[in-house]
């Protein structure tokens, strides 16, 4: 995400220097910035920690706690985008996918502490 922002400012600043440059590009280059950052701090807060005493998952407006004894069944789903992880648990869902990176190992460490194998 860093990378795509840095690259969209950097756009931003060849379009100062060209003449001739529409306001359209501008706006487009600043709406990717936009966007790129506000993904950047979303995905850099983003955190998932097995500890031995549960699973905690740290988001963009929250941080959850869930107990191994809570989670009841982790649900493994191919998708056109990669895979879906659904953890369900007593309190609750909650969901990564295999954009994240560690993916495989976090939904194995969570199925062998929960001791759902």
């Amino acid at each position: 995400m860093l990378a795509a922002d840095t690259l969209w400012i950097g756009v931003f600043v060849a379009l100062l220097g060209l003449r001739g440059a529409t306001t359209s590009a501008y706006w487009s280059a600043a709406f990717f910035i936009t966007l790129f950052t506000a993904c950047s701090m979303v995905y850099g807060r983003l955190a998932y920690t097995v500890s031995e005493a549960g699973l905690t998952v740290r988001t963009f407006a929250a941080e959850r706690h869930f107990s191994f004894d809570d989670i009841l069944r982790v649900d493994v789903l191919p998708t056109l985008l990669g895979t879906s992880y659904a953890v369900r648990t007593r309190l609750g869902y909650l969901r990564f996918s295999s954009l994240l990176g560690g993916h495989e190992r976090l939904c194995n460490l969570i199925v062998r502490r929960a001791g759902l194998l």
